[in-house]
């Protein structure tokens, strides 16, 4: 697509293991993992690990009036907002659109909704149900009166988010986009992905011939897109260019992935060619990596598809051993956290796989960080339906 270009210069991240983009970055560079007991719940299963993020100042008071998933939006786009410069009540902010995905939304407001409270508990908890209420809290908390709006598609709605939040600068509707997404911890979730078996028992190992599933976890992920004349106007510090994004699906199942990698391959085909972008100029690949037997291998059968023998030359890794799989804010979080990492002349590890399985016959990163100049990039996700996406970025 052509148009005006988009440039990133505001981050903001809460995960399970880092609490700012600077810890953040330390993290991945260390491989550090933020999954261990969940505490905000009984799972009532046997298996309780979780990407579980301590959110600061929380006092785990029954008498919040926001669902967890917007407090954990807010703080995400509180950070990006001053990352990025802008200043609070400034003209740039308050023209500024936002744009947040999520896949399980205040599902904490519906589990309590669902238990007998009072009628003023209850009025509050109807006012947080609805998905749009992420957007309503950030965009009321920071006073952004810009295009809102609110993505949904399983555990790529924070990349479909990026992608749309990138076309409305693009066409020149509003210079200035956030966009992202957020999810947490909830029974609804944990008992979901523990009911269709896709949860491990043991530790997550994307790639790995031993795999057999993933972890859950939560956070919240926000990015400051603007437009490049805007952002070299005001001299921000410019993180990456957005150069293009690409979704299809796999018409296949509902929550199986098609085992060539079918959609994948056409987001990736996609999203080169938005970007005027050659396979070969691609450095780094963070990919979805959620360590379930069907999604890894039909994942690299993708990559091999699209970037055929440059993937010799092609680094790839997942993030989620470190931080869990978040659902609607993998896409956001694990951009940001490649875009950081770019920036800071590294790829992240893959921990915990250590036996390579044939089918996975990529260069995936494994043990500790790679020290590498990564220029060009590229991150993908997928999701239950058969939804997928990519994003190429580019250094500047």
């Amino acid at each position: 697509m052509s148009g005006h270009r988009v440039v990133v210069t505001g981050i903001g991240v809460i995960t399970a293991n880092a609490n700012t983009t600077a810890e953040y970055a330390d993290a991945l560079r260390a491989g550090r993992s933020g999954i261990r007991g969940l505490t905000l719940f009984d799972p009532g299963f046997p298996f309780r690990q979780a990407g579980q993020v301590d959110v600061p100042g929380e006092d785990g008071s029954e008498g919040r009036r926001t669902d967890r998933v917007s407090r954990l939006a807010v703080i995400a786009a509180d950070q990006a907002v001053d990352d990025a410069g802008l200043e609070r009540g400034g003209e740039a902010l308050a023209r500024a659109g936002l744009c947040v995905g999520t896949s399980r939304g205040p599902a904490q407001s519906l589990e309590r909704l669902l238990v007998p409270c009072d009628g003023g508990a209850a009025l509050w908890l109807m006012r947080e149900v609805p998905f749009y209420s992420i957007a309503r809290n950030v965009a009321r908390h920071l006073g952004l009166s810009g295009p809102s709006s609110t993505v949904t598609m399983a555990c790529v709605s924070s990349s479909l988010a990026i992608g749309r939040a990138m076309d409305a600068i693009r066409r020149g509707r509003t210079r200035v986009m956030l966009a992202g997404g957020a999810d947490s911890l909830t029974t609804l979730s944990f008992s979901g992905f523990s009911v269709l078996r896709a949860m491990t028992r043991t530790t997550c190992r994307p790639f790995d011939r031993n795999r057999d599933g993933m972890v859950l976890g939560e956070g919240a992920g926000v990015l400051v897109l603007e437009e490049l004349e805007h952002a070299r106007a005001r001299g921000a510090r410019i993180y990456a260019e957005l150069l293009g994004w690409g979704t299809a699906g796999d018409a296949h199942h509902a929550t199986s992935p098609h085992p060539e990698g079918r959609g994948l391959a056409a987001a990736l085909t996609a999203a080169l060619r938005d970007a005027r972008t050659a396979p070969e100029a691609i450095d780094h690949a963070n990919l979805h990596g959620t360590g379930t037997p069907a999604n890894d291998p039909a994942e690299c059968h993708a990559v091999r598809r699209v970037f055929g023998e440059h993937c010799a030359r092609l680094p790839v890794n997942s993030l989620k051993p470190m931080i869990g799989h978040t659902l609607g804010a993998a896409g956001v979080l694990e951009l940001a956290g490649s875009l950081l990492a770019m920036m800071n002349g590294f790829i992240p590890p893959t921990i915990n796989s250590s036996e390579p399985d044939p089918r996975c016959d990529l260069d995936v990163v494994t043990g500790t960080a790679r020290d590498c100049r990564v220029r060009t990039l590229v991150s993908t996700k997928s999701a239950f339906g058969g939804a997928n996406v990519a994003i190429v970025a580019r250094a500047v």
